[in-house]
Order: C-alpha cells, then sequence, then structure tokens
C-alpha cells in the first residue's frame, strides 16, 4: 500500500514535470533555431552584397585592363584611376603578369609564389568570372583574403587582377549581424577552410567541436545537426553553399538555449520533492493503519509455525482485522483437539503393533524349545530332561515376565544363556557359543527377547548341517561413539546367498507361508526384531547382515544407549 501510493504520487509529479519540462525546451528550441537561421540568412545576404559589390568594379577594371598594352606603365595607370573601386575592404588591388610580376600603384604586395600558381591554374581550368584564394598571412598586410578575376583579351589570358580584402574587417561586419552573446558563426571555402568566424565557446570546447563541423561539411550536410564534447551538446545550423560555394555554419551550446528552463526546473524539482514528502507521510500513516496488525498477525502466525500451537492472536481493535485474527484462534483450537486425537490414535496403534510383533516371537520360541524337549525323549535322555525343564521354566518366566517390553543387557544375555543350553541339549553339543560383551553396555536397557531369533536363525539356518563340534557363534558388543549400543551375533555356517540377503529385512507376502512352516523357519524371526527396534527407537536402529556365501553370518545389532530412566522417557 505505502509503495503504490507513492509510485502514484510521484508518477503524477514526474509526469506533469517532464511534459512542461519538454515542451518549454522544445519550444526554446525552435524559438532558438528559428533566430540562428534569421541571422545566418542576414549574414549570407550581407556577403552576396559585398562580393557583388566587389565583383563589378573588379569586372569593369578588368575589361579595361584588357584595353591597355600590359605594360606597367598602362597597368598602374588603369589601376591608380579605380584604386578607391572595392573600398572599405579593401588592401590594395594590384595586376599580375603571366610572369608573376606585379603591378600596382603601390609596392607593398608580396604573394606566396604557391598562391599565384593557384590562381593560374584555376584561370586555365576555369572559367568562372570571380575567384578566392586564402586566407592566409600576408607579409605587410595581415590576415587577408585574396580575391581575383582573369584578364582576357580574346581566348588569351593576360594575366590576373586581385584584390586583397581585409578579414578582420569583414568579420568584424559579419559577426556584427548576429548579437546573440552565445551563437558563434563560421564562414568555410570550398576547401574547408574558416575564412571568418566569431567564436563564442572555449578553446577546448572549440577543439572539440571543430573535427565534426568539418566531418558534416564533407558530407555536403545541411540543415540542423547536434554535436558534441564530453561534456556538453551543442546544436548546429549549416547554411546552403553561396555563389562561391561558401559555407555558414552557426552553433550554440544547448545549455544556452535551455538556459530560461533553469529556473523552471528548479520549481520543478522542489515541487517534486514536495510531492516525495507528501507521499512518504500519508503513505506511512495508512500503511502503518493498515499494515500495523497484518504484521503482528504474520508474527504470531511465523510463531505458531515453529511449533508453539499454545499461542494465540489477540487484537484491540474492533474490526475486520479482529474477526480475522479471531478465526484463526479458533482454526488453532480445532488443530490442537485434532493434533491431541491423533497423537493418541498413533500411540496405541504403536503399542497395539509392538504387542502383536511380541507375540509373534513367543509362540515360535515355545515351539523351538519344545521340539528340543521332544528329541531328548527320543533320544532315550531322560535324566537331562528335569534339567532342560527348570532351563525352560526359567526361560519363560524370562520372555513373559511382567509384561515389560524392555530389560537390561545383562538380564537379556541370562536368559540367551538358557535358551543356548536347551540347544545344546538338543543337538548334543554340536556349536559352541562365546560371549565377548563388554561389561560397561550390561546396564543397558534392550528390548526383551532380541538376542535369542538371532541366535536361533544361526543355529538352524547356519551351523545346522556342520559336524560335532564344528559350529561357532560369538554374541558381542561394545559402545559405539558413546550414544549407541551395538550387538553382533556371528556364525561360521553356510552362510546367506547375496541374491536372498538383499531381501531378508523387507516385510512381504511370503511372511505367511513362513509362519506356517516353523521347522524351516528363515527371516521372520530377524525381520520381527528389525521392526520392533525400529518401532521402539526409530527408523536409525535395527539390524544390519553381512554374509559370505559358505563362510558364516555376522548381524549386528544397533539401539541408543539408555539406562534406567532414560529408557522410560524414551
Amino acid at each position: 500500500m505505502f509503495i503504490i501510493i507513492l509510485a502514484c504520487m510521484l508518477t503524477v509529479a514526474l509526469s506533469i514535470s517532464l511534459i512542461a519540462y519538454r515542451y518549454i525546451t522544445d519550444l526554446l528550441t525552435e524559438k532558438q533555431m528559428s533566430q540562428m537561421k534569421s541571422y545566418s540568412d542576414r549574414q549570407s545576404e550581407q556577403l552576396e552584397r559585398i562580393l557583388s559589390d566587389i565583383k563589378a568594379p573588379l569586372g569593369q577594371l578588368a575589361g579595361k585592363l584588357s584595353e591597355t598594352d600590359q605594360s606597367r606603365e598602362g597597368v598602374t595607370s588603369v589601376l591608380r584611376m579605380y584604386q578607391y573601386s572595392v573600398y572599405p575592404f579593401s588592401r590594395g588591388m594590384y595586376f599580375i603578369a603571366p610572369d608573376y610580376s606585379i603591378y600596382e600603384t603601390a609596392q607593398t604586395t608580396v604573394l606566396p609564389e604557391p598562391l599565384m600558381d593557384k590562381l593560374f591554374a584555376s584561370a586555365r581550368t576555369s572559367w568562372t568570372s570571380l575567384q578566392t584564394a586564402g586566407p592566409y598571412q600576408s607579409e605587410n598586410k595581415g590576415l587577408v583574403l585574396t580575391i581575383a578575376v582573369t584578364v582576357y583579351r580574346g581566348m588569351d589570358i593576360q594575366g590576373i587582377l586581385a584584390a586583397d580584402i581585409d578579414l578582420l574587417a569583414l568579420n568584424e561586419l559579419i559577426a556584427g549581424m548576429n548579437p546573440s552573446p552565445t551563437t558563434s558563426t563560421l564562414l568555410f571555402n570550398p576547401e574547408i577552410q574558416p575564412i571568418l568566424s566569431s567564436v563564442k565557446v572555449r578553446q577546448d570546447e572549440y577543439s572539440g567541436l571543430f573535427p565534426q563541423i568539418k566531418s558534416y561539411l564533407q558530407q555536403a550536410a545541411d540543415g540542423v545537426l547536434p554535436l558534441y564534447t564530453e561534456d556538453e551538446e551543442f546544436v548546429a545550423l549549416f547554411g546552403s553553399p553561396n555563389s562561391q560555394n561558401w559555407r555558414l555554419v552557426s552553433f550554440v551550446d544547448k545549455q544556452d538555449i535551455l538556459a530560461p528552463v533553469t529556473q523552471l526546473r528548479a520549481y520543478a524539482i522542489y515541487l517534486v520533492l514536495f510531492f516525495i514528502l507528501l507521499s512518504l507521510i500519508i503513505s506511512f500513516f495508512l500503511a502503518r493503519y493498515i499494515d500495523g496488525p497484518i504484521s503482528g498477525l504474520i508474527l504470531q502466525m511465523r510463531r505458531i509455525q515453529k511449533g508453539n500451537l499454545g499461542l494465540r492472536v489477540h487484537l484491540k481493535r474492533k474490526d475486520e482485522f479482529r474477526t480475522l485474527a479471531d478465526s484463526f484462534n479458533v482454526m488453532l483450537d480445532h488443530i490442537g483437539e485434532l493434533i491431541d486425537d491423533k497423537l493418541r490414535i498413533e500411540k496405541m496403534k504403536k503399542q497395539y503393533e509392538f504387542r502383536a510383533l511380541q507375540a509373534q516371537i513367543n509362540p515360535h520360541f515355545l515351539y523351538n524349545t519344545l521340539n528340543s524337549i521332544n528329541a531328548l525323549v527320543d533320544l532315550k535322555r531322560t535324566d537331562e530332561i528335569a534339567k532342560v525343564l527348570h532351563a525352560l521354566v526359567n526361560l519363560l518366566n524370562y520372555s513373559m515376565g511382567k509384561g515389560e517390553a524392555l530389560t537390561t543387557l545383562d538380564n537379556e544375555l541370562q536368559g540367551l544363556k538358557h535358551y543356548v543350553y536347551l540347544q545344546q541339549i538338543r543337538y548334543q553339543n554340536k556349536f559352541d557359543v562365546t560371549f565377548e560383551v563388554d561389561e560397561e553396555i550390561l546396564d543397558c536397557q534392550i528390548l526383551k527377547l532380541t538376542l535369542q531369533p538371532i541366535v536361533e536363525n544361526a543355529i538352524f539356518h547356519g551351523i545346522k548341517e556342520k559336524r560335532r563340534g564344528d559350529g561357532e557363534i560369538t554374541v558381542g558388543g561394545s559402545l559405539y561413539k558413546s550414544k549407541i549400543v551395538q550387538l553382533y551375533v556371528e556364525d561360521n555356517g553356510t552362510g546367506i546367498a547375496p541374491g536372498r540377503l538383499a531381501g531378508l529385512l523387507e516385510p512381504s507376502d511370503t511372511d505367511i507361508h513362513a509362519a506356517e512352516e516353523l521347522p524351516r523357519y528363515s527371516s521372520m524371526g530377524l525381520r520381527n526384531v528389525h521392526e520392533r527396534l525400529q518401532l521402539q527407537f526409530g527408523e536409525a536402529y535395527g539390524l544390519k547382515i553381512e554374509s559370505t556365501e559358505g563362510l558364516g553370518t555376522k548381524i549386528i545389532i544397533s539401539f541408543p544407549a539408555l539406562r534406567g530412566g532414560q529408557a522410560d522417557g524414551h
């Protein structure tokens, strides 16, 4: 809301200011260009009049000279009669003979030989009645421009009549016709050399602009064109060529054109700043009024999202936000009730699953034990039945107990030893069992009947077929990283095929058939122990099977190292 209001007000203020600025800028630029065009036209007309005023007397004088005998006396006599005909710009008239001799009323003119070559070359290649050369710095006349006509007698060139024009006086006249203090004027000859100049910019700016002006002239550009320096932009007006193919160029700094806009721009900046401040104040209070309760509601939601469902949103204002907060609180109440119901159901489900898995162990174990007693009867070893029954009673007393799920590892090992004794009686000491359990973990809590199904599996499926005395089973364990108990049951039996090893701990439909064929029990006991451990302690714990076919099997049991009250609180 704050951003939208601020953006709208700023957009309006900036749009109005920009439109006004653009309009006035275009208006001033158009006015300046019109003024420059007017001054340029006046200067061009004045130049044409001056050239015409010079051309007429030179033409008459050339006609007179063609009638003379071309002697020095005859030429100087005619020159003396017309020496003031091109006043006030003339710095003297003179006649240049084909041998480069100069005839004049006063012996003052010194012309560079290249200049005379140029004048005679132009006379031979062009029938133009008026020629120009320069500007150049004369040794005795200063900066001059030579204007000349060719003196003919029939088709023969008799010489060249020339007049040196005072460029400083001409420049002052032309520049005076442009009263603008910021508009510069340049007059270029066909060789793109400046004849006249009235430059009103700094020398470094002019140095950067002159190559661009020269480039435009070489391209015969016409009209209004831009010029640039490193820091400024200029606008230039290129005039059309006159009768001598001279071109007038006027240019002005764009900042000078827009100088009247500077004050308006300052007003526009003040207006924009005022609108920004007003927008900030209005937007801040309006956004705070609306955003305050929303921010509080979002903050509470984030705290609740982290798991603290006991928090509630409390708003003192009586509006739609209060209604929203109350609705949110009611929703939290319902969620809390649903969570409590869910936890109660999950707890009951876990207990039932655990009891079902434990009940699955007892019939299986009892079946195998009774089968061992039956074997003693078949072998007519009735004198050992009393000991076996005593061991069975102790084992049943341990396994049934008071219905508790956990016991100490020490108790689990005592129960396991009763079971091992029963199996050794049955198999006539066909195998040996070695215990290598560290004493420091004997008081750790373990699920009842964790080790017995694993040892049972090792006897029936690992070393049952071995010769008497060859079977070895090792039960060991130690503390791993001070937080985990790792037990293992290792045998030197037949091992497990790799194809069967991968799926031993995965539930499948074959469990039903395995239960029906208890004498050929395979993986149900292992999977039962694995699932019970995960239900009790979490999925990070359970069994891990390592086996090499023909060499033996090692089953690793891992569960957290809990002692006494720690196990009760788990």
